[in-house]
């Protein structure tokens, strides 16, 4: 990959970690004004930014309770998102929603499930819709390694290669089911391997963005081209706790050790050093780039504290059931 590329990639990351790191400073703050539960992206942004990067406007993507990353990396707007966290008129929901529903159908973000793998028969159901409209533009839903154990992923992914649709099946393998590791729940100690009889699986590094950018490409084209549906598992590690803002050491989910080796494969710092071995120019481009990132996030969230509450009569208003 030219580094110019991996640049434009790494400030992507980039942006999605600091996002997450800024709304962790701000959720326990004295006097906090964010009250929705939060789900961090932190350590995965790599997967996000990779797979959509090979994807148009026109491509859904489909995602869950962990959703920032994917509304971000899709081309989501920093200041509605943040917005709906502070549960703000101005948000992308119009405050209604929060961190575990976001949605911006303009840059292609369908409304995040906070059900587990609740997405993945909806990202089906749309990809079959998109084949009886004779498109092939692709659905691509995003879930964990603990939402492929539910019954609804297998049976979506049979109706999938049945009907041969365009999807792409991202599970992203962070290793942990809330708070149960994957050696306690898969016998295997992988996920794609009980798909592998019935679609094109691959096992991925998913902290090396250039890898998930290439598979990804190589999986998106596949697709349009009218192959089926396709399962890509990226071996990852979320580097926060499961819900809210730990880091899962202190609440004994998991060692230290193990925190301390993933945290050294944390895709954004791998990308940062592989262009500063490439160039000493990007150290001075990093420098500005992150004077330039703060002040959008500053700007971000004094538009979220600024912006109103919705007002009580709107409270049924764009309510779907």
């Amino acid at each position: 990959m030219e580094s110019d590329k991996l640049y434009e990639l790494y400030k992507k990351m980039r942006r999605i970690a600091c996002v997450e790191d800024v709304i962790a400073d701000k959720y326990y703050e004295k006097n906090r004004k964010m009250h929705t539960p939060i789900h961090l992206y932190n350590g995965q942004e790599a997967v996000a930014v990779g797979v959509c990067e090979n994807l148009d406007r026109e491509d859904i993507v489909f995602s869950n309770h962990r959703c920032h990353g994917h509304y971000l990396a899709k081309g989501g707007n920093l200041k509605k998102m943040v917005a709906e966290l502070y549960s703000k008129n101005t948000g992308c929901c119009k405050g209604k929603g929060g961190s575990m529903h976001l949605c911006d159908m303009e840059a292609g973000v369908a409304p995040a499930s906070a059900i587990v793998a609740g997405n993945v028969s909806i990202a089906t159901g749309y990809a079959m819709g998109n084949k009886l409209k004779g498109n092939y533009n692709v659905s691509c839903v995003f879930f964990g390694d603990g939402a492929s154990e539910e019954g609804s992923v297998y049976e979506s992914i049979c109706f999938a290669r049945l009907k041969k649709l365009p999807i792409l099946f991202v599970c992203e393998n962070n290793r942990y089911a809330i708070n149960t590791p994957l050696e306690e729940r898969e016998p295997l100690n992988t996920i794609s391997e009980k798909f592998s009889n019935i679609l094109p699986v691959s096992v991925l590094d998913g902290n090396d963005i250039e890898v998930v950018t290439g598979s990804a490409k190589e999986a998106v084209a596949q697709i349009r081209n009218g192959k089926g549906p396709i399962f890509l598992e990226y071996i990852t590690y979320r580097t926060r706790a499961h819900h809210n803002i730990g880091d899962g050491v202190n609440e004994k989910i998991r060692t230290q050790e193990e925190w301390n080796m993933w945290k050294e494969k944390d895709p954004v710092e791998l990308a940062r050093k592989s262009l500063i071995r490439h160039s000493r120019k990007y150290v001075r481009l990093i420098d500005l780039y992150e004077e330039e990132l703060m002040k959008e996030i500053e700007e971000a969230f004094a538009f979220a504290e600024e912006s109103p509450f919705p007002k009580k009569e709107e409270m049924w208003e764009d309510i779907w059931g």
